[in-house]
């Protein structure tokens, strides 16, 4: 029992913190350690996120330590066998690196047509509350170190699920917006909020003691109806209400102007569980829907703004959260006389940059909100890492003397843009510009690999192939068929170092295409 117990096994997660797991070496092999740590995975990212459908996960043998790239084919080998000239065996720690990506599965996703939402539009003097002046979402050069510091300082520990809700309540009524939980007649009625606040028992410096009373707090109520809301059903109900409560503060409610403002005045630490709590919930929307299917524009108004130098941006970073639409008419109500519009290409919304749409949480429907979190700002991300995963790009698409439009595209899009563009026409705009963008990933010759997946494709049985395994492909949320088609060519050529399924899904539901059928008229 004590060798069994001595024996661990360190893994991390995405945010670098370390789990253990004991395992017995006398009688468990590699192969059935390696599943018992992925289904410990599985159930551990299920419960963060709920993306607990694995793609494909894998050793990284030569990176394991000690290395284990020796006994990968060595059939059911113990760990015993493997470890057992360790110094200090059998206690030991070993270190494995596992590449595991995973998904939500497609029954628990939701679509992301909009037919239900109304369009109206709202007369300039009915403008809703969360409308915010000179409000300018964008990150400067000079002022990133700033965002990692308060980053690094400003996020909350790890608290149990009511401690979080009661955390944000305490927030939101320390800086002076107890109206926003309570009920409109309590809220319009400024004698009452002492008396309330002592029947919650609020103490300024103790967020614990406070009473959670739906009698008083009856924004719990709201909370709770949106948690049965439907939508949230087909998920699999992934959220919590601490993450219900921010997405629904930001959205619908007073507070939101002067978060967004101390926001952009970097005063985050006043707002640090409101902020962590909406990062987190757009964060895993963001994983239920199938974006992969999107070719939305949005936008977004800002009223009195306009980008003097674009390059100062700070490209992928958002200081703050920011609301769009896919109806431009909203933001250009936002915007006003004179501003900006942020015009999103889809390519924002494919990729993994975090956002989603709100529209079922938030009390103005006809806005038909889709939110964009702030991002992350670890100190120790680097810029190519930083470009390569969640990076966006800003550029004047065109201006007048009233409003200056800008373009925002996810960085790769922007990366393989000219390249695919270029192939594209050379072939008369015949192929999807998904296959060729690609390709272009694989550092090949594109030529003569569009040549020979172009024959492959004529060659009899290889559609007909494909149409076999098509439902295949749809249960892993591959929308695609001819990025569909390309997987299975690449693994029958030997290109690929998974299968063609778990390739497709990866590049598809993961990564994201960046491009879409309009980006063809591009000249």
């Amino acid at each position: 029992m004590k060798e069994f117990n001595s024996f661990n096994i360190i893994w991390k997660d995405k945010g670098k913190v370390p789990h253990k797991l004991s395992l017995n070496p006398f009688s468990m092999t590699l192969k059935q350690g390696f599943q018992h740590l992925q289904n410990q995975y599985q159930l551990y990212i299920h419960f963060i996120v709920g993306t607990n459908e694995v793609i494909y996960c894998k050793f990284v043998p030569n990176e394991c330590s000690p290395s284990i790239e020796l006994y990968m084919n060595a059939g059911d080998v113990l760990l015993r066998d493997i470890y057992k000239h360790s110094p200090h065996y059998p206690i030991i720690q070993v270190y494995w690196k596992i590449k595991c990506i995973t998904m939500v599965p497609y029954k628990c996703t939701i679509a992301i047509e909009r037919n239900n939402l109304p369009k109206s539009i709202l007369s300039k003097d009915k403008i809703p509350l969360n409308e915010k002046p000179k409000f300018n979402p964008f990150l400067y050069k000079c002022d990133l170190h700033e965002v990692k510091i308060i980053q690094d300082n400003s996020t909350p520990v790890r608290l149990s699920i009511d401690n979080l809700l009661k955390s944000i309540f305490h927030e939101i009524i320390k800086n002076k917006y107890l109206c926003d939980l309570i009920s409109e007649d309590d809220a319009a009625n400024l004698r009452v909020h002492k008396e309330i606040k002592r029947k919650i028992n609020y103490n300024k410096k103790n967020s614990n003691e406070l009473i959670l009373n739906d009698k008083i707090l009856t924004i719990l109520n709201e909370l709770k109806t949106l948690y049965y809301d439907e939508i949230h059903k087909q998920m699999g109900y992934p959220l919590q209400l601490y993450h219900i409560c921010a997405i629904l503060l930001y959205c619908g409610k007073s507070c939101n102007v002067q978060f967004s403002r101390n926001q952009i005045q970097f005063k985050h630490h006043l707002w640090p569980f409101l902020d962590f709590c909406l990062q987190k919930g757009i964060y895993i929307l963001h994983k239920h829907e199938r974006r992969e299917e999107s070719e939305m524009e949005l936008y977004c108004g800002l009223k009195n703004v306009r980008l003097e130098n674009i390059k100062e941006i700070k490209a992928g970073y958002f200081i703050s959260h920011v609301s769009t639409s896919d109806d431009i008419q909203v933001a250009q109500m936002f915007r006003s006389d004179q501003g900006c519009i942020l015009h999103f290409h889809p390519s924002m919304r494919r990729t993994l940059i975090s956002s989603c749409d709100v529209s079922w949480i938030s009390p103005y429907e006809h806005e038909r909100e889709i939110l964009f979190a702030r991002p992350f700002a670890f100190s120790n991300l680097s810029d190519q890492i930083h470009g390569e995963l969640i990076s966006w790009n800003a550029k004047v698409e065109r201006e007048d003397e009233s409003t200056q439009m800008i373009l925002l595209t996810c960085a790769k899009y922007d990366t393989f843009l000219q390249q695919t563009i270029q192939i594209s026409a050379g072939r008369n705009h015949s192929i999807d510009l998904n296959v060729v963008y690609l390709l272009l990933g694989l550092n090949i010759c594109i030529t003569a690999c569009l040549s020979s997946f172009n024959k492959w494709k004529m060659k009899k049985g290889n559609v007909e192939k494909y149409k076999k395994r098509m439902e295949e492909f749809k249960k892993r949320r591959c929308c695609n068929h001819l990025v569909n088609l390309l997987s299975m060519f690449l693994f029958e050529s030997n290109l690929l170092q998974v299968d063609d399924i778990e390739y497709a899904t990866a590049h598809t539901v993961i990564f994201g295409l960046p491009f879409v059928e309009n980006d063809k008229k591009i000249i």
